[in-house]
C-alpha cells in the first residue's frame, strides 16, 4: 500500500459525505447483527477496511460463506466471497435506505442466510440524524468527497494496522458502526475480572460532533487529570471537555508539506501514545 495524498477536499467540507455513508453502513452491520454470534464488546457487527475493495467489510457470514461491505467512493452496498471479490454490487445512489435493506435481504435469502424462521434484524445504534435515514434518497453529487473519505480511511488503517503489528496488546485495526471510527486498542492491565484496568485507543474518526471533519484520536483509560497532559508533537492537541484525547484534526494534518503526510500522522500517534503510557 501507498500513501493517498489528502486535501484536494478540504476536511471540513467532507461533513455531508460522512453523514450519508455513516447510515448506508448500518446496513453493513444489520447483517452481523441477523447472523452472527453476538459478542460480549459487539464486535460481532463491526468492520474491516480491505484496500483492494475500498471498501468497509464485515466478517463473515457462516452460511452465505461471504461479507457484506460498503465502498466508500462511490456508496455502494456489496457481497464479497470468500476470496475478496465483490460478487455482487448495490449502488445506492439515487435510492433509498430501505432499498439497501431490501437489497441485503434478498442477497442473504440467495445465499441461505436468510430463511422464512431467521429474518433480517437491524442494528440499533443512536447515530447522527441524516435525510437518508428517513426517506430521502442518496446522493453522490459531491463524487470527490466520498473518494476522499475514502482515502482518509485506507491511510488510516495502513498506519494503524502497522502500528498494531509492532505493539503488544493491541487489537486488530476495526471500524465500529455507532461511532463510525476506525481504531485500535492497546491493552496495558486487566482487572480480575478481565475488565479493562488500563488501555489506550487510537484510530480515525471521519467526523463527529465534536469536530466537523476527520481527526486522529489517543485516549488513554482512565482519563488522566487535564494538569497532567504532556505536550503532543505535530499539531496534536489534548481535548479534555466530556474525555480526555489527543487530537490531530484533518486540517492540522494537511496543514504541512504534502509529500510529509504519512510521516506527520505518525509522528503523533507515536508521541500521543507515548505521553498516554506516561499518564497511566
Amino acid at each position: 500500500m501507498s500513501w493517498k495524498t489528502l486535501g484536494s477536499i478540504p476536511p471540513k467540507e467532507l461533513v455531508d459525505a460522512r453523514l450519508q455513508l455513516h447510515q448506508a453502513a448500518q446496513v453493513v452491520a444489520s447483517a452481523g447483527v441477523s447472523f452472527l454470534e453476538p459478542q460480549p464488546d459487539d464486535s460481532h457487527p463491526n468492520f474491516g477496511w480491505v484496500d483492494s475493495l475500498g471498501a468497509l467489510v464485515g466478517r463473515c457470514l457462516p452460511r452465505a460463506n461471504a461479507h457484506v461491505g460498503l465502498h466508500v467512493a462511490d456508496l455502494s452496498l456489496l457481497l464479497v466471497d470468500k476470496s475478496g471479490r465483490a460478487v455482487e454490487t448495490f449502488g445506492l445512489e439515487g435510492r433509498k435506505l430501505e432499498e439497501g435493506y431490501a437489497w441485503l435481504a434478498a442477497a442473504m435469502t440467495r445465499s441461505g442466510e436468510l430463511t422464512p424462521s431467521r429474518g433480517l434484524a437491524r442494528a440499533d445504534y443512536a447515530i447522527p440524524e441524516h435525510a437518508t435515514g428517513s426517506d430521502a434518497s442518496f446522493s453522490i453529487a459531491s463524487r470527490g468527497a466520498f473518494s476522499e473519505l475514502s482515502h482518509w480511511f485506507a491511510n488510516a488503517h495502513q498506519t494503524l494496522a502497522a502500528f498494531a503489528a509492532r505493539t503488544d496488546g493491541a487489537s486488530e485495526v476495526r471500524c465500529w458502526p455507532h461511532h463510525f471510527d476506525l481504531g485500535t486498542l492497546i491493552v496495558i492491565a486487566t482487572n480480575p475480572d478481565e475488565s479493562l484496568a488500563k488501555s489506550i485507543g487510537l484510530g480515525l474518526s471521519p467526523g463527529d460532533e465534536s469536530y466537523a471533519e476527520p481527526y486522529c484520536y489517543v485516549s488513554p483509560w482512565p482519563y488522566p487529570e487535564a494538569g497532567a497532559l504532556p505536550a503532543l508533537e505535530c499539531g496534536g492537541h489534548w481535548h479534555t471537555e466530556g474525555y480526555t484525547s489527543a487530537i490531530l484534526t484533518g486540517s492540522d494534518l494537511i496543514a504541512g508539506p504534502r509529500e510529509s503526510q504519512s510521516e506527520r500522522l505518525h509522528s503523533f500517534l507515536e508521541s500521543a501514545v507515548a505521553a498516554s503510557r506516561r499518564t497511566l
